[in-house]
């Protein structure tokens, strides 16, 4: 475990918690949708590509 991994991100714990938790639910939502492309590929054909390059994009600036 990395004890010192709020300090390292340059947040407090709520920040960090309501960082996590957005992402786990922005994730939550993109597996939902990839599985109803899966069975119906002609809907969300770009979304969870789109939402993918949108959070790396992020998560790159949050390392700056």
């Amino acid at each position: 475990m990395n004890s010192s991994h709020l300090k390292e991100a340059g947040e407090t714990y709520f920040q960090h918690l309501s960082r996590a938790f957005i992402l786990s639910l922005n994730l939550f939502i993109m597996s939902i949708v990839c599985l109803v492309h899966s069975l119906l590929p002609f809907i969300f054909t770009n979304y969870v590509s789109d939402k993918i390059r949108e959070i790396n994009s992020y998560l790159d600036q949050l390392k700056k």
